[in-house]
C-alpha cells in the first residue's frame, strides 16, 4: 500500500514537472515555434470540414501556453487566456442568423485563433470583420485564411486580422458584434465587458455573441445587456468528431438601448455549467 502511495506521488510529479518544463521551454522563441510546429503538423490529421470547404487552416488544439507570448506565466497557467481550438461553425451560425441588418454592423472576434469564426461570419454581409489575438503565429495563419476568403469570395467583406491585447483593442462603429468562445477568464472578461457597456452609455447597439458561455454569468449581471437568444446547438452531422462534444451552447446578449419593443423567443433560459471552467450549456424552459 504504501508503495502504491510513493508511486502516484512520483507520478504526479512528474506530470507537473513535465508540465512547468514545457511552459518553461516555449518562453524561448526557438521552443514556441517547434512546439507550435509541431501541435499545427498533428492538427493537420484531422481536418475539420470548413477547412476542406474553403482551402484554409483552423484545424487542432492548440495550448495556451504556445498561443500566449506568455508575458506572465501566472496568466497562462491560471488559463485566463484559454487553449485554442475553433468554434462549431452550425453553432455560430445559428447566432448569426438570429441577429437583424447584419450588414449594419461590425463583426469582432475576441481571441480569433487561426480565424474560423471570421471565415462563418463573411458568410453574412457585415460591414467589416476583424480578429484579434495575442499570438503572432495564429495570427498570420487568420492572416493567410482571410487573404483566401478574399480571393475566393471578392463580394464579401473584409476580414482583417489584429496582434493584441482583447481589453485594449479598439472597436470602431456605432454597431458591433462582438463574438467570444469561451476565450478568456473572469479576470480578463470582466474588464471587455466595463469596455462594451461604456459603448452602450455611449449610445452604440452592442450584441455580445458567447459560444460555450461558461463565464456568461458575468454578462448576466450587466444592466446594461439583455438575452436575445439561447439555444443548445447540436453539431451538423460532418462536425461530430471534430469538437470535444456533440453539441454546444450559444447565448447572444444585445444593449438595452437598441431592444425592441417585442423582443425575440429563446430568452427563458438557464446557463448550467456542466465541467467546470471548460464547458457551459444552455437549458431553455420552454423544452
Amino acid at each position: 500500500m504504501k508503495w502504491f502511495w510513493v508511486q502516484n506521488m512520483l507520478i504526479n510529479y512528474l506530470r507537473s514537472a513535465r508540465r512547468i518544463a514545457t511552459i518553461l521551454f516555449t518562453r524561448s522563441a526557438y521552443g514556441r515555434q517547434y512546439l507550435l510546429r509541431r501541435a499545427l503538423k498533428s492538427s493537420q490529421r484531422h481536418t475539420h470540414p470548413i477547412d476542406v470547404t474553403y482551402s484554409i487552416q483552423t484545424s487542432g488544439f492548440i495550448p495556451n501556453f504556445l498561443s500566449d507570448p506568455g508575458v506572465n506565466i501566472a496568466k497562462i497557467v491560471s488559463r485566463e487566456n484559454n487553449h485554442y481550438a475553433g468554434c462549431q461553425p452550425s453553432c455560430l451560425r445559428k447566432a448569426l442568423r438570429s441577429l437583424p441588418d447584419t450588414n449594419k454592423f461590425a463583426f469582432y472576434d475576441l481571441g480569433c485563433g487561426m480565424g474560423r469564426a471570421l471565415v462563418v461570419a463573411s458568410e453574412f454581409p457585415f460591414r467589416e470583420i476583424v480578429g484579434v489575438d495575442l499570438s503572432k503565429e495564429l495570427c498570420a495563419i487568420a492572416t493567410k485564411n482571410a487573404q483566401k476568403i478574399a480571393q475566393s469570395f471578392p463580394d464579401r467583406a473584409q476580414i482583417s486580422v489584429e496582434q493584441g491585447d482583447a481589453t485594449a483593442i479598439a472597436l470602431g462603429g456605432d454597431r458591433i458584434v462582438v463574438f467570444m468562445y469561451h476565450s478568456f477568464g473572469r479576470t480578463t472578461l470582466t474588464p471587455i465587458i466595463n469596455r462594451l457597456e461604456q459603448l452602450v452609455k455611449a449610445g452604440r447597439d452592442v450584441f455580445i455573441i458567447f459560444e460555450n458561455p461558461v463565464n456568461g454569468d458575468l454578462v448576466e449581471q450587466s444592466i446594461y445587456f439583455s438575452r436575445w437568444y439561447a439555444e443548445q446547438v447540436p453539431g451538423d452531422s460532418d462536425e461530430i468528431g471534430h469538437h470535444s462534444d456533440v453539441d454546444d451552447g450559444v447565448v447572444v446578449w444585445r444593449s438595452v438601448n437598441a431592444m425592441p419593443a417585442q423582443r425575440s423567443g429563446h430568452q427563458d433560459f438557464k446557463i448550467v455549467i456542466t465541467k467546470p471552467t471548460w464547458r457551459a450549456e444552455v437549458v431553455r424552459s420552454d423544452r
